[in-house]
């Protein structure tokens, strides 16, 4: 896949006895007789659509979609995106593609009631792709940046926030939105006590 050039389209489809659309990701390919074919591969998020339908529905990645997807990946192995060849197998690129599915389905939860109490300490220009960790009242949490402003950060949690008495709180892959005062260097979600940390 040419990551700079394919065209990559999402495609929802309504979860069967469900409210939820799931999303796939589709890969035109061309066969031997040089007609388009697609491969689908399910990502695994779904959502709740502001219409019912009962044929999948296919969208064109956005500008937006691209420029995240090329982001995380730029973080995670060094390419030139003029001539990039990926393995939509790859369990990594899989991953790239689900983070790039929930930030582009997923309505983001207003995380201001569990942001953590700020406290002094050192800090980093935060930048689109970055793994951080999130202060929250329980604890710090691992997350990825997905979308930035002024000031809100979009984050793609990648740890469970779960409170004193093991409930859970927000599942893993939640989409949230936190101040970006509550997003610290990714160490602070290394287990180690804010004591320590400031």
């Amino acid at each position: 896949m040419n990551a700079a050039m394919q065209t990559l389209y999402w495609r929802v489809a309504n979860e069967k006895n469900t409210e939820l659309d799931a999303v796939s990701v589709l890969m035109p390919q061309e066969d031997a007789g040089s007609s388009q074919v697609a491969l689908e591969y399910p990502v695994d998020v779904s959502f709740k659509p502001s219409k019912q339908h009962s044929n999948p529905i296919d969208l064109r990645w956005s500008e937006e979609d691209v420029e995240l997807f090329l982001a995380l990946l730029n973080k995670v192995m060094d390419f030139d995106q003029r001539n990039i060849e990926l393995d939509i197998e790859d369990k990594t690129i899989q991953g790239i593609i689900h983070l790039v599915a929930t930030a582009r389905f997923q309505t983001p939860y207003p995380a201001d009631e569990i942001e953590g109490e700020d406290f002094i300490t050192y800090r980093r220009e935060l930048d689109v792709g970055d793994l951080v960790a999130l202060n929250t009242h329980y604890g710090f949490v691992s997350a990825v940046i997905v979308d930035l402003d002024s000031i809100d950060a979009t984050c793609i949690l990648l740890d469970e926030v779960v409170d004193e008495n093991d409930e859970v709180l927000l599942p893993g892959y939640q989409l949230l939105m936190m101040n970006r005062s509550a997003v610290l260097p990714a160490e602070f979600g290394d287990e180690v006590e804010p004591e320590v940390l400031h």
